[in-house]
């Protein structure tokens, strides 16, 4: 089986910037662009690490499935999936069930209307697939309420400080001490993490694939 997406979203960052201001205790409303552009890093960041978009959006996917070869789901690229809106096979419309397409939003599994399994063939499926971004407003220009799961808006907000505090000290400095007084020293984002710290990764492992999300 091969499998093809595409689809457009906003370039909009995970979590509020009130969040990311509230978790640093910041009041200084002028220090809002310089947080807005590091919210925006850390929240590609975290998309990078999970690997597929996050955002909601409409989408079209292309699965082959070769001569011979039967499933007995589609698996869409995209979750969690919103609504189906076509599915065709060839080039052909398949009709949608009456009750609607069967499927699984949080895997994004979509079963087939009749028979136990889906052919062989080229399928081409059209869905809405997605979370709510904050800030985010619909076709008429209405907010709509952010969707984004705790613990992704957690590896957000940790990311973004540590964005913020590397910002102020020298990055080759593993530790500092004061006599006296105390000492600190932070840890290098490992690569294996994606440059994200292993706290924030911590939070996004049922995101990965083979998990959960």
């Amino acid at each position: 089986m091969a499998s093809q997406t595409d689809g457009t979203q906003a370039d909009l960052p995970l979590v509020s910037l009130q969040s990311l201001m509230d978790s640093l205790s910041i009041t200084d409303g002028n220090a809002g662009g310089a947080l807005a552009d590091i919210l925006l890093r850390a929240s590609q960041a975290v998309t990078s690490y999970i690997g597929r978009p996050l955002l909601i959006a409409d989408r079209q996917e292309t699965i082959r499935i070769r001569p011979g070869d039967t499933l007995l789901s589609l698996r869409m690229a995209v979750r969690p999936v919103c609504g189906i809106t076509a599915v065709m096979r060839d080039g052909n419309s398949l009709p949608a069930p009456e009750d609607g397409w069967d499927y699984d939003a949080g895997c994004g599994l979509l079963y087939p209307a009749a028979g136990a399994f889906w052919g062989p063939g080229r399928y081409v499926l059209q869905y809405r697939a997605g979370w709510v971004a904050p800030d985010q407003v619909d076709d008429d220009g209405s907010a709509i309420v952010s969707t984004v799961p705790a613990d992704i808006r957690s590896a957000v907000l940790t990311t973004a400080r540590a964005f913020y505090y590397a910002e102020e000290r020298d990055p080759l400095l593993k530790s500092e001490s004061e006599q006296g007084v105390g000492s600190s020293s932070w840890a290098t984002p490992d690569a294996e993490n994606g440059g994200l710290p292993a706290d924030a990764a911590a939070f996004l492992e049922r995101y990965l694939p083979g998990g959960l999300s």
